[in-house]
């Protein structure tokens, strides 16, 4: 059995990043860039009015002042201000030649061709070129996680296919006689299917593509068929994973060719959690309990996809201070505690949620947090402060 750290580590040092591909601006959310966007212009290209008014010169505002012309957003203008001039303006509209400010329209007497400033505002309102950015500017790394902002981005460069990570392909089989589905009511023995919508959503949160998800019988046969038949980068077996009769995980893998690197791990929960590689791929042995797929996700699995798709690494961990007293029984192993973490007043205030067991999957509703709770530490008072994984997207 090995420690946290060291299966986090094990799993990493097996992992390597996917292939790159192009895709179009509108199907790279939250995918990983893979080059750094460099600005092909300044940003403004020219200085503009930020406001709709008045273009004119400073030295002139104390006087009245004649219209000469008019420049909306878009249109090239070969207007240039003299003494006792100004040229009405849009936003976004170049500022014209001799100009140096530009007054709000509200700030205006307008008198038929002239206008007369009445107060307001002393800033020049002109936005000046490459104030933004300079053409050569590096805006986004690679690494970088794309989200609406940093596509905006790209667009403003004129990055319209932009270089990113493949999305990883995943297979999962959730394996039992006693699971049905979740339309299913139960009878006798069996249990419903939450395990199936679980991987699926954190799969999402990770862009991960889900080739295929089963349910598979308690059959070594079934199993291996099921997994032989996929062409995949990470497999997930849900159940199966401990020692009993019909615990298949590890024959299935090692008859498909996978070198079995861990079988457990001191945690709780999630102890009997099978880690194997065949070349690049990966697979997993998940413990058949929800609350233990969950944990294992947020510990081990976020890091892997993090770097499979190339992304910049984040340090999720955080430190918190207990809202009130925390008793549990004490355990031999590290344990994971879902939580409900909150930043209030300058600080990480944590709320441990319910945890009856590893198959109490309401007990994880409102989590977005695990608390690290030391081998056989048996309670934990209120103020008192202790480490946690921030388990956010």
């Amino acid at each position: 059995m090995i420690s946290v750290a060291e299966t986090a580590t094990l799993i990493l040092s097996k992992a390597l990043a996917l292939d790159v591909e192009r895709v179009p601006l509108a199907s790279a959310l939250h995918r990983v860039l893979r080059e750094d966007i460099v600005a092909d212009l300044d940003s403004p290209r020219f200085d503009c009015s930020a406001m709709d008014g008045y273009a004119l010169r400073t030295v002139d505002m104390a006087g009245r002042l004649r219209i000469t012309g008019e420049i909306p957003a878009g249109h090239d203008s070969d207007l240039r201000i003299g003494s006792g001039e100004c040229a009405r303006i849009f936003t976004g509209g170049r500022v014209p030649s001799g100009a140096d400010r530009v007054v709000m329209q509200e700030d205006v007497e307008v008198e038929g061709e002239f206008i007369r400033i009445k107060g307001g505002s002393i800033a020049t309102h002109v936005r000046r070129k490459g104030e933004n950015y300079r053409g050569g500017d590096v805006l986004v790394r690679a690494g970088q996680r794309l989200r609406a902002a940093e596509l905006a981005t790209l667009a403003n460069c004129g990055v319209s296919v932009p270089l990113v990570t493949r999305r990883a392909r995943v297979v999962h089989f959730v394996t039992g006689d006693e699971v049905v589905a979740p339309e299913q009511t139960p009878t006798g023995a069996q249990v419903r299917d939450c395990n199936s919508i679980l991987i699926s959503s954190l799969l999402a949160e990770q862009g991960a593509r889900l080739v295929v998800q089963q349910l598979l019988g308690d059959s070594l046969e079934e199993q291996h068929d099921a997994l032989a038949a996929q062409d995949f980068d990470v497999a997930f077996i849900s159940g199966g994973a401990s020692v009993g009769d019909y615990d298949f995980t590890r024959p299935v893998l090692k008859a498909a060719g996978f070198s079995i690197h861990a079988e457990k791990v001191n945690l709780r929960p999630g102890k009997p959690l099978v880690f194997a590689t065949r070349g690049r791929q990966l697979a997993f042995g998940l413990p058949g309990n929800p609350v233990s797929h969950w944990v294992i996700f947020q510990l081990f699995l976020v890091p892997l996809f993090e770097k499979l798709r190339g992304c910049i690494a984040r340090n999720a961990w955080r430190r918190g201070r207990f809202q009130k007293d925390f008793a549990a029984a004490p355990n031999a192993r590290e344990t994971y505690w879902p939580a409900s973490a909150e930043f209030e007043e300058g600080e990480y205030r944590l709320r441990p949620l319910r945890f009856v067991s590893s198959g109490d999957i309401a007990g994880l509703a409102g989590a977005n947090a695990l608390v690290k709770i030391a081998p056989n530490r048996e309670c934990i008072g209120e103020t008192e402060t202790a480490d946690f994984l921030l388990c956010e997207p």
